[in-house]
């Protein structure tokens, strides 16, 4: 990414960079396009450390901060009161693993235990067994892998832990349901999936339904294009306007704040005969 990003600026001149997709990527980026004074705005970075990298780095995504205290509330509002916690040893992970701990906690639940697992990796049967051992009624999985996801979901079933099952919006893609019955019940927190219109203009223009994040990315792109429209040429200018917009997105409504932020609400998801039905 760092390499990318350099190449981007010094060698193609660009004024403004949509990216990176995870925030491992992101952060390291940020810096040079905050010292180059170019618009960096990504569509599904989320964790809090982004927050505070500069007056040129934006997202449409919300922080973490919300997704965690958000799924804090809907689990422990379930009557859910022993939480585990297995999420990915990278900046994802860990900003919304903490921020969920910490507010679970806060509303009176109890976090029985926290497991990390590398990104990617496809074996978490240690991790998977040390949860079994604290007996959770819950389990929240983070990952923002699909080989991960899957091979989590099953390992999880594999080793006979029965915990209802909870999981970041990284899960939400089709690559999921290929978990079948091990994915079954799966309760999901998501950022939105895009608006009916959007979804009906994706599916005749590519076949297939939107990305957790296309709606997001299409609104990055109009936010630029905006700034553009308005005359804005150099990273400056672009970073000026991005400030003053709102507008109503695919993703809902845009407004950045001070911190180059977007608040936003959360869908709630469930697999039910392999499919992701909305809650």
């Amino acid at each position: 990414a760092v390499n990318s990003i350099n190449k981007l600026i010094s060698v193609d001149k660009v004024v403004a960079v949509i990216g990176e997709v995870c925030s491992g990527a992101t952060i390291p980026s940020a810096p040079i396009a905050e010292q180059n004074q170019v618009v960096l705005i990504s569509a599904s970075s989320t964790s809090p450390e982004i927050t505070n990298l500069g007056d040129y780095i934006f997202r449409d995504v919300p922080s973490d901060t919300l997704q965690g205290d958000f799924a804090a509330n809907l689990i422990y509002g379930r009557g859910y009161t022993k939480l585990a916690i297995l999420y990915p040893q990278e900046d994802y992970g860990v900003g919304l693993s903490t921020v969920l701990e910490d507010r679970f906690k806060a509303i009176g639940g109890e976090i029985v235990a926290k497991e990390a697992f590398e990104r990617s990796s496809t074996d978490l049967r240690t991790q998977i067994t040390k949860i079994k051992e604290a007996k959770p009624d819950s389990i929240y999985f983070i990952s923002n892998s699909p080989d991960s996801a899957v091979a989590g979901l099953k390992q999880i079933r594999e080793l006979g832990v029965y915990s209802i099952l909870f999981a970041s919006e990284g899960l939400k893609s089709p690559d999921t349901l290929e978990a079948g019955d091990a994915a079954q019940g799966l309760t999901l927190t998501s950022v939105s999936s895009g608006t009916t219109e959007f979804a009906q203009k994706y599916i005749v223009e590519y076949s297939e339904e939107p990305g957790p994040f296309s709606a997001q990315g299409y609104d990055a792109f109009t936010a630029l294009a905006m700034a553009i429209k308005n005359n804005a040429k150099t990273g400056t200018e672009i970073k000026d306007e991005l400030y003053k917009e709102e507008f109503d997105g695919a993703s809902g409504y845009i407004k950045f704040d001070s911190n180059g932020d977007v608040t936003g609400n959360y869908d709630v998801y469930i697999i039910h005969q392999g499919e992701f039905v909305l809650l």
